[in-house]
């Protein structure tokens, strides 16, 4: 039985979590969420994570040994 390989997508997954969890959760609410910012911007932040989990999808690899 071979060993399993590293898989990077996860790695990436773990990222953008990590990256949705500080943006939406932490302080940092407070620096994109006042009045003064456009209405838009939570919409470019949801757009930028969609994107980077998109990337993720594209850029993980799949064993050629699984069905």
């Amino acid at each position: 039985m071979m060993p399993p390989s590293p898989n990077k997508s996860s790695d990436w997954s773990l990222v953008t979590a990590f990256l949705l969890v500080l943006v939406f959760v932490s302080p940092f609410t407070s620096l994109w969420s006042h009045g003064e910012m456009s209405w838009y911007a939570p919409y470019m932040i949801w757009l930028g994570i969609v994107i980077l989990i998109a990337i993720s999808s594209f850029t993980g690899h799949r064993d050629d040994g699984e069905a």
